[in-house]
């Protein structure tokens, strides 16, 4: 049962996931993100990320999520990818849903950014300091990307917004890895 919690199964159990509901069009319009609607459904925080526009959309962010949890394997066991998939897309659509205008989106982009960031911030605090120049690299690409430079291949108006708030949840992920539910109750002595 040890190689249940190996890196490897929790990305095929997560992109195994994301082809069913791929499969599955008819769902789309339930699990997809829409802040006017999102918190009266409550599911779309976290299902809108496991579906994509097309199998196009969901193929580079599938290889997205493989290429950060191959190259960073030590960071990964089954449960905290699974947790750390989790807590980063309901985080990102929380801050989405907080924004002054209205978000529509599905895909797991603004995760990917999350994902990234913590590993980057994992590979700083273990001695790596060079990784401050991708971390520079990626802010300022996500801080281009929120002034206006799009590349073509970005559908909607928002992906800009939603990359950020997929970085910001980088923090979040490094603060609560490891954390269990037992430990924020105080324990009478």
């Amino acid at each position: 049962m040890h190689y249940l919690n190996r890196y490897w199964v929790g990305l095929v159990l997560i992109l195994a996931i994301s082809c069913f509901l791929q499969l599955m069009p008819d769902w789309h319009q339930q699990l997809t993100f829409h802040s006017e609607t999102v918190m009266s459904q409550g599911w779309p925080l976290i299902t809108t990320h496991f579906i994509h526009l097309n199998w196009t959309h969901a193929l580079f962010n599938f290889a997205g999520l493989a290429l950060i949890v191959v190259i960073w394997r030590e960071y990964w066991n089954t449960r905290w990818l699974v947790n750390a998939l989790l807590l980063s897309s309901a985080a990102t659509s929380l801050i989405l849903w907080l924004l002054p205008f209205t978000v529509i989106f599905v895909g797991l982009s603004g995760v990917l950014h999350g994902l990234l960031g913590y590993c980057l911030i994992k590979d700083i605090k273990a001695g790596k300091k060079w990784m401050w120049l991708i971390v520079i690299a990626l802010i300022g690409k996500v801080v281009v990307e929120l002034l206006g430079w799009q590349p073509d291949h970005f559908v909607g108006q928002h992906v800009s917004v939603i990359h950020a708030a997929g970085l910001l949840t980088a923090l979040l992920l490094y603060k609560l890895e490891r954390r269990r539910i037992s430990d924020a109750v105080p324990h009478k002595d």
